[in-house]
C-alpha cells in the first residue's frame, strides 16, 4: 500500500489549528491566543488547567498526605468543570477562561489521582466515578443539542 505524501500532507496541514485548541472559529473565546514568532497559537484554556492538574493529581497520590490523594477526590473534582460547562452551554451565562483553567485544573487533578487509584491501587470505585461523569455528560450534551435544533 503506498502512502499519498500530497494527502498526507494535506490532512497534516487541515489538523494544525486543532492541534492545541480542539474549538472552532466561533469557539475561539474559549482559547487563550499568545503569538509566538508572529503566528496566533489558539491554546483551549481549560486544557492549559488540566494538563499542570494531572501532574499535581499523580504526585498528591504517591507523595501527598492522604487527605489530598483520597479516592473521594476523584468524585468531587470534575463536578466545577462540569457545573462551569453546563452553565456556560446551556444558559446565558459565558464563564472566563481563567475560570476555564482553573476548573480544568481540578479536573485535571481528579484525572491524576484517578490514574493512581484505578491502575496502581485497583479501586474498581472510579470506574463507577467515570460511568456517572460518562452518563451525566452524555444527558447534558444530549439536552444541549436539542435545544439547538
Amino acid at each position: 500500500m503506498a502512502v499519498d505524501w500530497q494527502e498526507l500532507r494535506r490532512g497534516l496541514a487541515r489538523a494544525r489549528p486543532f492541534l492545541l485548541s480542539h474549538h472552532l472559529p466561533a469557539e475561539y473565546d474559549r482559547c487563550y491566543a499568545p503569538v509566538v514568532w508572529g503566528r496566533t497559537i489558539r491554546v483551549c484554556a481549560r486544557c492549559v488547567g488540566i494538563y499542570p492538574g494531572i501532574l499535581v493529581g499523580l504526585w498528591a497520590a504517591f507523595a501527598a498526605p492522604e487527605s489530598l490523594g483520597h479516592v473521594l477526590l476523584v468524585a468531587v473534582l470534575p463536578l466545577p468543570a462540569l457545573l462551569d460547562w453546563s452553565l456556560d452551554a446551556l444558559t446565558p451565562w459565558e464563564g472566563s477562561n481563567p475560570g476555564r483553567t482553573g476548573t480544568g485544573f481540578l479536573l485535571g487533578y481528579g484525572y491524576g489521582l484517578g490514574l493512581v487509584h484505578l491502575f496502581v491501587r485497583g479501586t474498581l470505585a472510579v470506574v463507577v466515578v467515570g460511568v456517572g461523569y460518562g452518563v451525566l455528560a452524555a444527558v447534558l450534551l444530549s439536552y444541549h443539542d436539542s435545544q439547538r435544533e
